[in-house]
């Protein structure tokens, strides 16, 4: 296993997504876990559906609170992301759709993984989606809900499913994480992305809008990566030869890879997802 390789990041800026409901679901997904995982919990709350029994302030007080437990029994998050979205379907004027939010835990047993249901309502008059979020909202909170939801999302409102960290799996793939090409949209721009993480370096770069950067994974995790920018092509950027950037893949689910990011002089955290294309030929 090499542990020097080289990121190829092609910006194909004349492909840009509609502005859908799914596009627009992901993309308010984005922002609200951007709150979360960087602890602006109002900001995160903002985007979450809940009844009268309880209120902006009491729910940030609740998830606070929440914190301060888990910290004090060694519990912390590792990520969380989303999957199995279903088609927005229409109900009472609102469009709902359901799916699955994936939390990976540090515990003093070690990983595990918990898959909450979700429903997302997009109301068509403020366009955003807000999410009844199964992990924050008690059983009862849930329930008073479920008037207003159509019976093809209530009956994916299951309870919540817990199973250990497969970490083994995921250290296998880190390791395969080169001479690969991956797809990524970002939930920003609504573009697509196109990445290739390669062995020996690609000279002949003949395309338009591209980071070049050299990446050195971590002699004792794979997982664990840092990427530094060889060169570029773009009219207008705010990055510079020799910036870094630290990234750990953090789950690998149905072809896709999943990133935390901190970038060096940045105390915010990032994070992006990228499904695998195709293998390459080193």
């Amino acid at each position: 296993m090499k542990t020097k390789l080289f990121l190829i990041l092609f910006l194909l800026s004349d492909f840009l997504l509609s502005q859908s409901r799914e596009n627009i679901l992901k993309a308010d997904l984005h922002k609200m876990k951007f709150f979360f995982i960087n602890n602006n919990i109002p900001g995160f709350v903002n985007y979450l559906s809940y009844n009268i029994k309880i209120n902006e302030e009491g729910l940030t007080k609740r998830i606070k609170d929440n914190q301060e437990k888990a910290e004090s029994v060694s519990d912390s998050l590792v990520d969380f992301y989303y999957k199995d979205f279903s088609k927005p379907i229409k109900f009472n004027d609102k469009y709902q759709s359901s799916f699955i939010k994936v939390m990976i835990r540090n515990t003093p047993n070690g990983k595990i993984v918990k898959e909450y249901p979700m429903v997302g309502i997009f109301d068509e008059y403020d366009k955003q989606w807000r999410f009844i979020d199964t992990s924050v909202l008690s059983d009862e909170e849930v329930n008073v809900h479920f008037p207003t939801l159509g019976d093809k999302i209530k009956s994916s409102v299951k309870p919540v499913l817990q199973y250990n960290f497969d970490n083994n799996s995921l250290i296998n793939k880190c390791k395969d994480y080169q001479n690969i090409e991956l797809s990524a949209i970002s939930p920003i721009t609504l573009k697509r992305q196109r990445i290739i993480v390669l062995e020996n370096e690609k000279k002949d770069i003949v395309e338009d809008g591209y980071y070049l950067m050299d990446i050195f994974r971590d002699k004792n995790n794979p997982c664990k990566i840092k990427s530094i920018l060889k060169d570029f092509k773009r009219e207008k950027t705010k990055f510079k030869i020799g910036d870094e950037l630290d990234m750990e893949i953090t789950a690998f689910d149905d072809d896709t890879y999943y990133f935390i990011i901190k970038f060096k002089d940045d105390k915010r955290l990032f994070f992006d997802d990228s499904t695998v294309i195709k293998k390459i030929n080193p």
